[in-house]
This record gives structure tokens, sequence and C-alpha cells, in this order.
């Protein structure tokens, strides 16, 4: 009896393990430290160039090395405190020989704070990576991060609708203008400004910027500076693709009764 349990454990032991797994683990580990000290040169010290990267915001699917370095800067920029707790450590498998391959997954729960509201977040999540030539090539991050971006964001939200008519014709120069460097990013980037959206709608001829300010004072700040102060002069370039010129734009603001589901 003692013979065939020793069988048994030997052969979960060889089943449970890869020569590459422990360092592998390591890389692993780094990885998550990087988050935990918003070290972002430890994260690139330890990610391939050559990454493929399942992001968890809705929608993105798979992201190159460049996509995954700007999350990364964007959780490291807007949250302290993170920490990866729970840890659960497990080696992964080939699904066509079902033994241990030498990729890690992992379980846990992040915690954190957001810089700029205070409010602190804690979600479950789930990890993957895979490696080559001593660095991560590809990993999946799986968790609510739509979710946890408004579940940290203000209890009251000043909310900012503006709109312009645009013609189907004119959409794509108004859109370059949205997308150069005085545009929408500015914006995004003013003193105030937490969040932005933007979006087209053809059936209207409408593009829409949904704006989330600290105060609606701010906001008024922003439109001061862009009509008024803007050196580039911004917006006398916009005009000539609005329908109707400065007529055909609208921005809705001092808004109540905000509630977020």
């Amino acid at each position: 009896m003692k013979k065939i349990i020793l069988i048994i454990g030997l052969l979960v032991i060889s089943c449970s393990t890869n020569p590459d797994y422990p360092n592998n683990l390591k890389l692993a580990k780094k990885w998550v430290q990087a988050f935990e000290t918003s070290n972002l040169d430890l994260w690139k010290e330890v990610v391939s160039q050559e990454l493929v990267d399942a992001a968890p915001m809705y929608g993105m699917g798979q992201v190159d090395y460049q996509t995954s370095l700007g999350i990364a800067e964007f959780y490291v920029q807007n949250y302290t405190n993170v920490k990866f707790e729970n840890q659960v450590w497990l080696p992964g498998i080939d699904t066509l020989t079902m033994k241990p391959d030498g990729s890690v997954r992992a379980y846990g729960t992040w915690t954190g704070t957001s810089k700029s509201t205070g409010r602190n977040f804690s979600l479950n999540s789930y990890h993957n990576f895979d490696f080559k030539d001593g660095k991560i090539s590809s990993t999946g991050e799986y968790f609510d991060a739509t979710g946890m971006i408004n579940s940290v964001g203000p209890a009251q939200r000043n909310v900012v609708v503006a709109t312009a008519k645009v013609s189907k014709k004119n959409i794509d120069k108004f859109q370059e203008l949205m997308d150069s460097d005085g545009g929408l990013s500015v914006t995004r980037n003013y003193d105030g400004c937490s969040h932005l959206e933007s979006f087209y709608n053809e059936e209207s001829s409408t593009y829409f910027i949904v704006e989330y300010w600290d105060s609606y004072e701010k906001y008024e700040a922003y439109l001061d500076w862009r009509f008024n102060k803007d050196p580039n002069k911004f917006t006398d370039k916009v005009w000539p693709y609005v329908t109707g010129g400065q007529k055909g734009f609208s921005a809705y603001f001092n808004n109540t009764k905000y509630k977020f589901f």
C-alpha cells in the first residue's frame, strides 16, 4: 500500500512540474510587482516586445506591446496602494498533451486606490502568462476593467454633452481635427477633465462629445481658454466643417440628477 502511495505521489510531482516553470513564475511575479510598485521599468524588463496581450477592456481583444504598455501606464499613473492579494499561482498545461508546459496561471484579488478620487477598488482576476526567450511573450488579464474604473469614479459626476452638426462629407476632416494634437487630447488633459468619450451618429449627422469634469466651473474655464485664449485658434479650424459654423455647436452642462447604473 505504501509503495502504491509513493508511486502515485511521484507521478503527481512529475506531472506538476516543468523545468522552465520556476524561472517563469519569477518573471510573472515581477510583472505583478511592477504594478504594486508603480515600476514600469520592471514591466519592460520582463515583457517581450513581441507581446500578444488579451487586454481586460471590453472589446479591445488582443493588443501588441505598445498598446499593452499604454494600458500599464494608465494603471500606474492613476492608481496607488495597488496590491495583488489572495494569490494562487499554478503551472499551465499544454491542452494537447495535458502536461505542464512552463506557462503560469494566477488567481487573486487586485486592490488599490484612485489617485484622483481617493476611492478604493477590489476585484477578483485571473491571469495567464506564456514565455519565450526569458520574457513574457503572451498574457491575458481577465477582470471587469470597466467596472473597476467606474467604481472608483466620483460619486457625483459633472457631465457635459457637446454636439456638433457635421455632414457625412465633412466627417473625415472633422475627425482628423479631433484626433490632432490640438484636438480632444488637449480637452482630456485640461485641468479638471477626468474622462472623455466621442462618437458620430450618421443618421442625425451629429458628432457627440461626452465629457466628465471635476466641476462645471473648471469646464467654463476650459471653454474660455478654448474660445478666447488658445494660441492655435483650434475652433477657427473646426467651424468650416460644422454645418452652420459655430451655430451648429451646442454644449449642455450644469446638468443635475446624475445617476450611474
